[in-house]
């Protein structure tokens, strides 16, 4: 290279080719960089996926067996809804629902009765909520229970029984065809009790459920809490294809103006949804650490060839290379070795990840029953998102040029002279 080819300021093609002939002098020390950097990339990639995959699947759980997409509740309510008040009833089912189904993207609805109740074995009491639920065919139209039936089979229209959560059928050992004692008050603070066999067992993975819930029909729920026509809330599922906050919007404007409000399920959800979130950051910043110290070792690799190649340095900017060139210069060798650690992690990542996505992960094999803070059943799935590989394959290649600022400067303010010198 002479200095009619050497403007002063190398051209980014020329930079690349001189910055990757580089970090070919030296493959041993290239490798191993990359290879620190590929296994750090790895493991944030495969972090990414199982936790989108498993909030996926957490959203999914809410929506089929507990909030739905909405909910249509009296006024005062929703605000009131931890102690399942009955003095907030919706009236006139029928025309609501209909009003509600004229909104567009809203595919069904269904009236549903949420109560306090303690169950009893004769020997046992548990405090629980009970949900009467409406048998005629709506309900399986909002909610999917019928799928998370592991025991027994779903209620039918006329059928006096009950469908109990698989935790608390394990809390009192009972199986189908066992009775238990529904004990409740009414509105007017009446007792009242009913025995009731157990038709099927609910295994959601949802603890609220699973652990705290039975379920009867509408018609049950009624008598034991002395009510007429009446419902607690309204369920409501959206289309396949509806746009959520769009439809939501317009499901506000139409109840409001019948004098109900409506929640969507991330509003009712907002406390798991803040969890789930501290819950990600907190994870990929604890595997950050091990991406930031494989970026101490590109800044060291970086570090290193600065120093070997002083003199070389020394005569490109005696040739007319200015401090700029020669910072893009070692900037660009830095980047380029997180780009092919990550380029190699992101790969090893996508392969693993198509596998977590089709097979899963056995959650009883590595918990047990132990609760892992997600509402996930038996496996957990990574989501496949080739957009989230490349942003992270990308944002490393910025993180190691980034990492390579100091050696870059530390090479480019050396005097041409002093640095044609060092021996």
């Amino acid at each position: 290279m002479t200095p009619e080819t050497l403007p002063g300021r190398l051209g980014w093609l020329a930079t690349l080719r001189l910055a990757w002939r580089n970090l070919r002098r030296n493959k041993r020390r290239t490798w191993i960089t990359a290879v620190t950097v590929s296994l750090a990339v790895l493991l944030l990639q495969l972090s990414i996926a199982v936790m989108i995959g498993v909030e996926r699947q957490s959203y999914d759980n809410l929506i089929n067996y507990q909030t739905a997409h909405a909910k249509l509740y009296a006024a005062g309510y929703f605000e009131n809804r931890e102690e399942l008040p009955l003095d907030y009833t919706l009236t006139d089912l029928e025309a609501l629902q209909a009003s509600v189904q004229q909104v567009s993207g809203v595919a069904a609805t269904t009236p549903r009765l949420a109560f306090q109740a303690s169950l009893s074995d004769g020997v046992d009491q548990v405090a629980c909520f009970g949900t009467g639920i409406q048998l005629a065919g709506s309900d399986t139209e909002v909610f999917r229970i019928p799928q998370a039936i592991v025991a027994g089979e779903y209620l039918r229209p006329g059928e006096e029984g009950m469908l109990l959560g698989s935790g608390l059928a394990e809390l009192f050992d009972a199986e189908v065809g066992d009775w238990l004692t529904v004990l409740t008050k009414t509105r007017d603070g009446a007792y009242e009790a009913l025995d009731l066999p157990i038709v099927g067992i609910v295994g959601t993975g949802n603890p609220v459920i699973d652990r705290n819930t039975f379920l009867v029909s509408l018609e049950t729920a009624r008598y034991m809490l002395d009510l007429q026509e009446e419902a607690t809330e309204v369920a409501v599922r959206f289309s396949l294809g509806a746009r959520e906050m769009a439809t939501l919007r317009a499901l506000v404007e139409r109840v409001e103006q019948l004098g109900y409000e409506v929640k969507g399920w991330r509003e009712a959800e907002a406390d798991f949804l803040a969890f789930a979130a501290m819950k990600r950051l907190g994870s990929v910043a604890m595997l950050s650490i091990f991406v930031v110290l494989a970026l101490v070792g590109v800044t060291n690799t970086v570090l290193m060839a600065a120093f070997e190649r002083t003199r070389e340095v020394g005569m490109l900017m005696a040739m007319g290379l200015r401090g700029g060139g020669v910072r893009k210069l070692f900037l660009t060798e830095g980047a380029l070795a997180g780009l092919l650690g990550g380029a190699v992690g992101s790969l090893l990542a996508l392969v693993l990840i198509a596998y977590l996505a089709s097979v899963g992960i056995n959650i009883t094999a590595l918990y047990g029953e132990m609760d892992i803070g997600y509402p996930v059943k038996d496996r957990m799935y990574a989501a496949l998102e080739p957009l989230t590989l490349v942003v992270v394959w990308l944002a490393t290649g910025l993180a190691a040029a980034a990492a390579s600022l100091y050696p870059a400067a530390r090479a480019s303010r050396r005097p041409p002279v002093e640095a044609l010198r060092h021996a």
